[in-house]
């Protein structure tokens, strides 16, 4: 017989070991580890328990998940509050950035509006490339600035080394919120961008009602 049909007739008949219980003992195998010879059901339960820490590894992991998520979404609905109550469109900017900078410690910021007009930075002139780029796609951009042109919104800042782009949209799109980090993994470009999108849509909606 080969190990293979072995392996099948056990597989098929899980009563032989009912049948023939002093095997469990008696047949001897070798230790995962330090390769010392056990009966089959020490073997069984060393694995077991092997897949009980991995279960527990993975359980932790998504405890911890689990809690970044929460305060994330705290922060988030903080955030939300922060935009919804500013009367004016400075105060609204300027909720913004503080909210960005304190609660989610996103040093640089740039934003481009160019729905109305107002006389504020984030009014200034984009290219119509810049509003193709922002019309066209439907996730924020992280790792690397999509478009050259932003790089000149951060007011002669230089020092940050990964971003996220995030398109603002409502009926039509309305501008771009540009984030900045010096830590080069803090964006990269297969993160997570579910609440980058959700931050977008809130901005887009808070916009909406003081846009000129």
């Amino acid at each position: 017989m080969q190990t293979e049909d072995i392996a099948r007739y056990l597989a098929g008949h899980p009563e032989f070991f009912d049948q023939h219980p002093h095997l469990l003992t008696d047949i001897r195998v070798s230790h995962p580890f330090d390769g010392r010879a056990v009966s089959i059901a020490e073997r069984q339960i060393l694995n077991l328990r092997e897949k009980y820490k991995l279960l527990e590894t993975k359980l932790a992991e998504l405890i911890e998940f689990g809690e970044e998520n929460d305060a994330i979404s705290e922060k988030m609905h903080h955030l939300a509050q922060a935009l919804m109550s500013a009367r004016e469109l400075p105060t609204l900017l300027q909720v913004l950035k503080l909210n960005l900078h304190d609660d989610f410690g996103i040093p640089h910021t740039a934003l481009r509006i160019w729905q109305g007009t107002a006389a504020l930075p984030e009014f200034a002139a984009v290219s119509e490339a810049a509003k193709d780029w922002a019309a066209q796609t439907s996730q924020p951009h992280c790792g690397t600035l999509p478009m050259e042109e932003m790089a000149d919104w951060f007011a002669g800042d230089s020092h940050s080394r990964s971003f996220a782009a995030v398109p603002l949209k409502a009926e039509h799109s309305i501008g771009v919120l540009v984030l900045g980090s010096e830590d080069a993994q803090r964006f990269y470009p297969k993160m997570g961008t579910l609440y980058l999108q959700r931050l977008g849509e809130l901005l887009a909606a808070a916009l909406q009602r003081l846009l000129p």
